[in-house]
């Protein structure tokens, strides 16, 4: 019995992580001081567990989530559990990923003569609709209105800022080999920290739990559903601590945790756990480590 409890609580932690098809049980994963406790759905009742609360959001606004309750987030820090970045979007024209648009005034060479843009006020960030510009993504910029509709003004990396993708809907709708995450807006000169706003930031790839693969002082991590791997800087947290996460550890945001990432056949997992594999995110080799 035990040995088959075991692959149970293996199989329905891959499900997720991959976000793979029924198994033919609904799989529920749950927070437990240091462990992950596993339990099967009633099924007469889908809104009821033979082992506990249900956890992880559900999503419904397609925010960059997976069926399977467990949602690979932008490195840190973490949406604060949720799915988007709304929330640092400034409302307004921003308050939702299809309202990007503000008139349907055009210009002769078809580009929009007002776009909605997120600006720094008094009282924060505010989504307004304005006059764009016409620098590209990746052109240097020093305000959002240096850029073109849909393009935001971040500092990347840098002390330049550059005109960006915004990511304030759905987190995994960045163009491919970008991510979502935050950054400073380069508009916002007076505040003693600026004001985050979300942008599409160009991954760069590395090789999980080898940070020789990243610049000094960052740590290589997974960044979208897909595996796509990015240098990032590095949190402090560790195993079933809050994110944002230390080398070698992955922040699950459906539970606001990290999980610790391990080499599959190897023994880097802590004592009691075990690393698996086989997740469609994870490269060959690579896992998480469960009891």
């Amino acid at each position: 019995m035990a040995s088959t409890t075991r692959f149970l609580h293996s199989l329905c932690l891959l499900s997720s992580l991959a976000a793979a098809s029924v198994l033919g049980v609904a799989c529920n994963i749950q927070l437990n001081a240091s462990t992950y406790e596993r339990s099967t759905v009633n099924d007469e009742d889908p809104g009821s567990t033979a082992g506990g609360e249900a956890t992880g959001p559900t999503t419904t606004d397609g925010g960059g989530g997976n069926s399977s309750g467990i949602d690979f987030p932008p490195p840190n820090p973490p949406p604060d559990g949720n799915t988007s970045y709304t929330h640092l979007c400034g409302g307004g024209c921003m308050s939702s990923e299809s309202a990007l648009g503000c008139s349907v005034a055009m210009n002769p060479d078809g580009t929009p003569q007002v776009a909605c843009q997120i600006v720094p006020t008094e009282n924060g960030a505010s989504a307004q609709c304005l006059t764009p510009g016409t620098f590209k993504a990746g052109d240097p910029c020093t305000r959002a209105s240096d850029c073109a509709p849909g393009l935001g003004c971040a500092l990347t990396g840098s002390s330049v800022g550059s005109c960006r993708p915004y990511c304030c809907g759905a987190v995994e709708a960045c163009p491919e080999d970008t991510y979502c995450a935050p950054a400073p807006m380069a508009d916002d000169t007076t505040s003693e920290v600026p004001l985050i706003i979300p942008v599409c930031i160009p991954a760069t790839e590395c090789t999980l739990l080898d940070d020789t693969s990243c610049p000094e002082g960052l740590t290589c991590t997974l960044v979208r559903e897909d595996g796509t791997t990015s240098c990032v800087a590095p949190g402090a947290s560790g195993l079933d601590d809050p994110c944002p996460c230390a080398a070698g550890f992955l922040c699950v945001a459906a539970f606001k945790k990290c999980l610790a990432l391990c080499h599959t056949g190897g023994n880097d997992c802590p004592d009691g756990m075990f690393c698996q594999g086989g997740a469609n995110s994870f490269p060959d080799g690579i896992g998480v480590c469960v009891k």
